[in-house]
C-alpha cells in the first residue's frame, strides 16, 4: 500500500510535465493494487502471502525487487544460491516481509541508486541481507516508526536475529538470519 501511495504522489507531479511516465506509474499502481488485493484475500484464507504461492521465496524477492526498480529506477540485484534451502512457511513469510520492508525503507528514505539482496544458507540457517548505497543514517536519528522494529520482531518470532548497520553517507545494510 505504501508503494501505491508513493506512485500516486509521483503521478500527481508528472501528469502535466511527463504524461508518458505518469501513464507508466498508473499501470504500476493498478498492478500493485491488484497484487495487494490478491495477497489480502490469500492472507485471510491462509495467512500466507500470495506471492509465495507463485514460486519460490527467491522468485518472490526478485519480483519485489523488480517492482522497486520499475517504480524508482533503482538498480536491484538479487543474489541467491541455485539450490536455496526449503523453509517452512513461517520462515519464508518472515524473509519476504523483511525484504519488502527494507525495499520500502529504501524507497522512502535512502535516496539510493542501487540495492543488493543476498540470500544465503549459513551453518545455522538462512541469511537475508539487503544493502543500499543511499544516504545512510545515524542510529540516534532513527524515528520510532514500525519498520525496523517490526523486522526485528518478525525475525525473533521464528528464532532469528536481525542486525542493521548504517552510517551517514555510506548506505544501510539490514541482515536477518533465521534457523532452517
Amino acid at each position: 500500500f505504501t508503494s501505491i501511495v508513493a506512485l500516486a504522489q509521483a503521478v500527481e507531479s508528472e501528469i502535466d510535465a511527463n504524461p508518458a511516465t505518469a501513464r507508466r506509474h498508473i499501470g504500476l499502481i493498478r498492478d500493485t493494487a491488484r497484487e495487494n488485493l490478491a495477497e489480502a484475500r490469500s492472507m485471510v484464507v491462509e495467512l500466507t502471502p500470495s506471492v509465495l504461492s507463485e514460486g519460490s521465496l527467491v522468485d518472490s524477492v526478485r519480483r519485489q525487487g523488480d517492482r522497486l526498480a520499475d517504480a524508482t529506477g533503482i538498480t536491484v540485484t538479487v543474489n541467491a544460491a541455485e539450490t536455496f534451502p526449503a523453509l517452512d512457511t513461517a520462515g519464508e513469510v518472515v524473509l519476504l516481509r523483511v525484504a519488502q520492508e527494507a525495499f520500502s525503507n529504501v524507497r522512502k528514505h535512502a535516496e539510493a541508486s542501487a540495492v543488493t539482496v543476498d540470500m544465503r544458507q549459513t551453518g545455522a540457517g538462512v541469511r537475508l541481507s539487503v544493502t543500499d548505497d543511499g544516504t545512510g543514517f545515524a542510529f540516534d536519528r532513527i524515528s520510532t516508526g514500525f519498520g525496523l522494529r517490526g523486522m526485528r520482531e518478525r525475525a525473533e518470532q521464528v528464532g532469528g536475529t536481525m542486525a542493521v548497520s548504517s552510517r551517514p553517507g555510506h548506505g544501510t545494510t539490514v541482515e536477518v538470519e533465521i534457523p532452517a
